[in-house]
């Protein structure tokens, strides 16, 4: 939702507001004893307000809010990627390293799917991967045939999982069945929806966006409150605008009295 639609919908929220107000200062024509008949359209129209007016701006707040973080913030953003090892990887780090506001781009691991194996065969593999690969540094390996590598930074962890695919067809014939690239892009909060849209162009799993900036938003939403309390408060304000209406003149009556007693203080 664009700025535009948001102040036109207040700006149809507040006119409504008015019309439970003109409502009110009616009960001189309709009588008093239709009190509960302002009472009553004054909580269905703002609840309908709320509803239909309200509750489409409210869900823009932590978007909005999102905006206003990514254009103050000065810490860098974390974008984390799921790539296929059928991408050539070095070249897609070299593209998103060229996009205006990434400041750095590494793999940070490489998720394996093979053949089920044993847990004999789970304890050797795990005895020999790092002498498959000296630039592994760490490995969790699974019976059911999951192997999650992390290597060595700036090494191509293609190069890994071909070193290892071939290890295990070898000496235990087991099919590696396909693989993926944790990918993680630091960039300039100002560029992240840019960088998220590059990479959906290319048909690449965005999985998840962190950051300071981030943090925030995921704060705010769980600061505010349920949708529909948003809508029974539209109500209530409602109300209080049609009785605002109604007794306007015995309000205005009050102010005037504490503001002559305030200027005979004087």
């Amino acid at each position: 939702m664009d700025v535009l639609s948001v102040i036109v919908m207040l700006a149809l929220f507040l006119l409504l507001l008015a019309f439970i107000f003109s409502a009110g200062l009616m009960t001189p024509v309709i009588g008093r004893k239709n009190l509960l008949f302002v009472v009553f359209i004054g909580f269905i129209a703002g609840t309908v307000g709320g509803a239909f007016l309200i509750s489409p701006v409210y869900d823009e707040i932590p978007e909005i809010a999102r905006s206003i973080y990514l254009s103050t913030s000065g810490a860098t953003e974390t974008v984390t990627a799921d790539v296929s090892t059928s991408t050539d990887i070095e070249r897609l780090k070299a593209d998103l390293a060229s996009q205006e506001g990434v400041v750095d781009v590494h793999s940070e691991g490489i998720v394996i799917k093979t053949d089920k194996f044993t847990e004999e065969r789970k304890r050797i593999i795990e005895d020999k991967i790092a002498v498959i690969d000296s630039n592994i540094t760490s490995w969790k390996v699974y019976t059911n045939g999951t192997i999650i590598l992390q290597v060595k930074r700036g090494y191509n962890p293609v190069n890994a999982l071909e070193n290892l695919a071939e290890w295990l067809m070898y000496t235990g014939g087991i099919n590696t069945r396909y693989s993926t690239v944790k990918l993680v892009v630091e960039v300039k909060p100002e560029n992240v929806d840019e960088v998220v849209s590059y990479l959906e162009a290319r048909d690449i799993v965005v999985t998840g966006v962190r950051g300071p900036a981030e943090d925030r938003v995921a704060e705010l939403k769980r600061s505010l409150p349920a949708k529909s309390n948003i809508v029974l408060f539209c109500g209530v304000l409602g109300v209080l605008t049609g009785l605002a209406g109604v007794f306007i003149d015995s309000i205005m009556g009050f102010f005037r009295k504490i503001y002559m007693k305030y200027r005979g203080g004087e």
